[in-house]
């Protein structure tokens, strides 16, 4: 059963937050609205804290419009790929409260394909999920950048079955939410290159996320939890298994 997690509401100011603009961090839910202000909550299991803004320039709002904004929890920065598939980055400091400067993460052009549908950030670089299925990497030479695609060994994800509507990477999963509240997982069982590969879909949890009441705003992935963020802002965790 959920639990409701009291505290401060998430993302439930005037400002409009698309509902995948809304990160976990280590110790942070991290929101990222229509103006471009970076905005962060402590977090902690069955707490929200109150939101303090990360000040700097607008992120994913100038230039090339923006195709994916992520973040790349692994070198504390938000990632923005525009429609060009060029990639740029705005570190975070959460302890001096502050958000870079953008500067040109270099590489080829990463998920700009019209058939790429999520992108998501590892230790070892930046992985596309597309319309087929398939995950490609592009790994990282260093931290501003990343070589061609390699794609993974892996059955197709999120392909077949109930439509999903929501698909994100956690730790060493895919997580899919299908459109009937159910939730499967890909086991990862190698690293993220050519040799990787995702294990065949499990039940990863007994309850329906998403599925009904109030609703939601965005569901994304934190150490064992689904957290489901509704449109008031209350915090509801579902634990995975």
């Amino acid at each position: 059963m959920a639990q409701h997690w009291h505290g401060a509401p998430v993302a439930s100011s005037g400002v409009h937050v698309r509902h995948d603009r809304v990160f976990p961090a280590k110790n942070h839910l991290v929101v990222v609205n229509d103006n471009g202000e970076v905005w962060a909550h402590p977090l902690s299991a069955g707490s929200v804290g109150g939101a303090f803004q990360l000040p700097g320039p607008a992120v994913a709002v100038h230039g090339v419009p923006p195709k994916f904004v992520i973040l790349d929890k692994h070198h504390s920065r938000i990632l923005v790929i525009n429609a060009a598939g060029e990639v740029w980055a705005h570190d975070l400091d959460f302890n001096s409260h502050h958000t870079g400067n953008a500067y040109h993460v270099q590489g080829p052009a990463v998920g700009h394909a019209s058939h790429d549908l999520e992108i998501y950030a590892t230790k070892q670089g930046l992985a596309v999920r597309n319309a087929n299925g398939e995950i490609w990497v592009h790994h990282y030479v260093n931290r501003n950048a990343y070589g061609g695609a390699s794609k993974m060994n892996s059955p197709a994800i999120a392909v077949h079955g109930v439509p999903a509507r929501y698909v994100f990477k956690s730790n060493r999963r895919v997580i899919v939410v299908n459109t009937s509240g159910e939730v499967w997982a890909h086991q990862r069982t190698a690293g993220w290159d050519h040799g990787g590969n995702f294990a065949g879909a499990y039940k990863a949890s007994h309850e329906l996320v998403a599925a009904g009441g109030v609703p939601a705003k965005a569901v994304i992935p934190w150490k064992q939890y689904i957290l489901v963020i509704n449109q008031a802002g209350e915090v509801w965790a579902h634990t995975l298994h």
